[in-house]
């Protein structure tokens, strides 16, 4: 550690250097024709980011948003259960993004809304809104490779809204440290709203063949429980938190393929629980004892900045399809 701690510090620097950058304009970035939201962290994946980016997509769609996502792409796991739940909207995934924008942008029916999946360090690319997602079980920690973290504590500086996930994890105290921390780091700016949220389980869906079950109904069950995620011990919180015992447990790397000697392994136990993002893998790979656990991001505090901020993205949407009937109007018509 007494070596990897040192490079933690320069790669901290680093990108903190590479923000100022971008920001004083020595470097250039792309501005999109239409509004663009980024959901981002500061940790490397495992702080909830692929819920609440369904919630966002959700509240666009149901006010007839067209939604663009451009994602990195990685492992692929994201834009599958994305495609499942949200087959309208148009997803670019690939590691060159602001080429994909420029694709996205010269479509015949282009998005009128642009959300950067995993985006916050994407600074090629501009965006209206920037959200910062921290994980409440590790907000912060060592920069890499001495830790799990792309960028540190100051570069909440950047954000326009802080989100605090698997809020339900920890103390209220623990959250007030949490936010205070924030507000420390952020002093001589605006004041941010306390947002906060967490995975709310809605129903275990058996992959074999998509039959849906009622989390109550298996309330005192036991599971054995195998992902690969980011955090791992969300999940197995999120399943103790039904209720249900554990009876044993395996992890994959965070992205990474499931071998198909471990697939085989799972018909050892009765019942195996996997995430969603998990279950986008194994489709047609598994019997009937697998089942994927589908959960859905619940705000327990300031889901009213958040509605804020889609409505206001929203706005010049809204007017510029007044505009037509307006113009088409004669002063007799008003």
């Amino acid at each position: 550690s007494w070596i990897l701690s040192p490079l933690g510090w320069l790669f901290g620097g680093l990108v903190s250097l590479r923000r100022r950058v971008y920001r004083k304009g020595w470097k250039s970035s792309v501005k999109a024709s239409v509004p663009v939201w980024s959901i981002g962290n500061l940790a490397v994946g495992g702080t909830g980011k692929t819920p609440l980016l369904f919630d966002l997509v959700s509240r666009f769609e149901r006010a007839d948003g067209v939604v663009g996502v451009l994602s990195r792409g990685y492992g692929q796991d994201e834009g599958r259960m994305l495609e499942a739940r949200h087959p309208e909207v148009i997803l670019h995934e690939g590691p060159d993004r602001v080429a994909n924008l420029a694709a996205m942008e010269d479509l015949d029916e282009p998005p009128n809304i642009i959300v950067l999946d995993d985006g916050f360090q994407h600074l090629a690319i501009q965006r209206d809104v920037n959200v910062v997602l921290l994980d409440a079980t590790r907000p912060f920690g060592k920069c890499m490779p001495a830790g799990l973290f792309r960028e540190p504590a100051s570069a909440l500086r950047a954000a326009d809204l802080v989100v605090l996930t698997r809020s339900e994890l920890v103390s209220s105290s623990r959250r007030d440290e949490i936010w205070e921390k924030i507000h420390a780091v952020r002093e001589d700016l605006p004041p941010l709203p306390r947002v906060e949220g967490g995975m709310q389980a809605k129903v275990f869906r058996r992959l074999e063949d998509g039959k849906e079950v009622l989390c109550s109904e298996w309330s005192e069950s036991s599971v054995f429980v195998a992902c690969g995620i980011g955090n791992p011990a969300s999940f197995c919180a999120l399943v103790s938190g039904l209720g249900m015992s554990i009876s044993g447990t395996w992890f994959e790397p965070d992205h990474s393929p499931w071998p198909q000697a471990r697939i085989q392994q799972l018909e050892e136990h009765p019942c195996v629980l996997v995430t969603e993002k998990d279950a986008v893998k194994l489709v047609g790979k598994v019997s009937g004892n697998v089942w994927a656990l589908e959960a859905e991001f619940v705000f327990t505090k300031g889901e009213e900045p958040w509605e804020d901020l889609v409505e206001r993205t929203l706005l010049p949407m809204r007017a510029s399809a007044i505009e037509p009937l307006w113009s088409g109007l004669s002063a007799g018509d008003l």
